[in-house]
């Protein structure tokens, strides 16, 4: 088995983000933490320790930035996320005094105070010491010149922590002062100014009440993950192929897809943070049930929204949790409409190029008979096409249909590719899929969707 590897945003061998993270998690009380994510100068993530940050919890990192930007101003803020939680955000700055990322911990609002002395009280010596050491990996290899001897002596004031890693000093060493120092006569500069330029950032989109309220029903929504078998057609094969699907758990309607969440989720922008849960949840499962997947290959494939495609931290975060689970490669797949496809272009084309080279296969969904069709074809990571219903429905009266089919399948061998056919539910229709070339059926008779725990019994589908 492949073993994962430390995944971070740099490709410096002493950065490991992801145990900045769980050092975070050991200085401050685990239990009052639901998440923490690392951030570079710039606000944009590089270690996220749960399945998402939603559009409060981005406000929070924007906010807190516009405030690390203004001259003596506070390290560290904090945000009231709603649903008892809290953002507090450290700032981290180099040798020179300048920004060079943050961190941010949400946590219980009953375990904090936002005041003053509230926030100096949660950094306690260790998490002094942790966010030193962020600093230190977040700074570039030249070494800033030595502070002037005078400046030396105020920013070497007793560390209840051992000193920090040579020529770096982190935004909790002058906490104290910062704290009890008056706020600057003059007014904020515009968001648009230096050094944090609307340029140097994403943009972030705004975030109403109704899509506050849409995130926290999301988050609080029961799921549960089914799978569905694609049946090999070839008499004997044992390959084991699976699509996960998301089901509610909810009382309204359990075991049924929550199709209207997920509707509003990809209108509001938020369809990532479903994935994200989705992804999480199924290596979760198959990293609590080795023996589902030790004895024989299997692939699981995970759709997804439109919002993923187009979040770009979505493959960052497929990374670490890959990383950090040291599954086998190319157990996990992920598949994408072919409309969507052709609608993101160059976008999907740079999220296929990362699947590959984390070894994800990629399957093409509702794959038609168009030029801009044959086009994904080229996608490095394409393992698996689905044909459109629309394709098949054909079939056994029409002559091009099965010319179609058959073109589609010899394409697919020479590219190394499987077919999958949709929506087939006769037997008839089976022998006319099997005597065409195409490798599996996805068929609600053969193979229905069922709860992943399910696989543990190991169930055989019908024939």
């Amino acid at each position: 088995m492949e073993q994962g590897k430390p995944f971070s945003a740099s490709e410096s061998p002493i950065v490991d983000f992801d145990g900045v993270c769980q050092n975070v998690r050991a200085a401050i009380d685990a239990t009052r933490v639901h998440a923490v994510s690392l951030h570079d100068e710039k606000g944009d993530v590089l270690c996220l320790t749960e399945s998402s940050m939603g559009p409060d919890e981005h406000n929070a990192v924007r906010e807190a930035f516009d405030a690390f930007s203004i001259a003596n101003g506070r390290p560290i803020v904090a945000y009231d996320l709603g649903d008892s939680r809290s953002a507090v955000l450290f700032r981290a700055v180099n040798g020179g005094r300048t920004l060079v990322g943050a961190i941010m911990v949400v946590m219980d609002t009953r375990g904090i105070q936002r005041d003053d002395a509230g926030l100096a009280r949660l950094m306690t010596p260790k998490l002094r010491h942790v966010l030193s050491d962020f600093a230190a990996m977040r700074t570039t290899a030249a070494t800033p010149p030595p502070a002037p001897r005078a400046a030396q002596a105020k920013l070497s004031a007793p560390r209840a922590a051992g000193p920090g890693p040579t020529g770096m000093v982190s935004a909790e060493l002058t906490l104290a002062d910062s704290l009890r120092m008056p706020k600057p006569a003059i007014p904020p500069p515009p968001r648009s100014a230096p050094p944090l330029a609307a340029a140097q950032r994403r943009p972030i989109p705004a975030v109403t009440p109704d899509i506050d309220r849409l995130h926290a029903a999301m988050r609080r929504s029961p799921i549960a993950l089914y799978v569905q078998r694609l049946v090999p057609l070839a008499k004997g094969s044992q390959l084991r192929r699976y699509e996960v699907l998301l089901r509610s758990k909810s009382e309204d309607a359990p075991n049924a897809a929550p199709q209207a969440m997920l509707k509003a989720a990809v209108e509001n922008g938020l369809g990532s943070m479903i994935d994200r849960r989705v992804l999480t949840q199924l290596i979760a499962w198959l990293v609590h049930h080795p023996e589902v997947w030790k004895t024989q290959a299997v692939l699981f494939s995970v759709n997804l929204t439109s919002t993923a495609l187009r979040d770009e931290h979505f493959i960052k975060f497929v990374g670490l949790c890959l990383a950090k689970s040291s599954l086998p490669k190319s157990m996990i797949g992920f598949e994408i409409d072919v409309p969507t496809a052709v609608i993101l272009g160059d976008k999907v084309a740079e999220v296929a190029a990362a699947l590959h080279q984390l070894g994800c296969p990629l399957v093409l969904d509702d794959f038609g008979l168009r030029t801009e069709c044959f086009n994904l074809l080229r996608l490095p990571a394409v393992r698996y096409v689905k044909l459109a219903a629309e394709i098949t429905a054909k079939m056994r009266s029409d002559k091009l249909s099965q010319a179609a089919i058959t073109a589609v399948v010899q394409m697919a061998r020479v590219l190394g590719m499987h077919t999958v056919a949709k929506r087939t539910e006769t037997a008839a229709e089976h022998e006319w899929l099997t005597a065409l070339g195409v490798d599996f059926v996805q068929s609600n008779v053969l193979s229905p969707a069922v709860p992943i725990d399910s696989l543990l019994k190991a169930p055989k589908p019908k024939r």
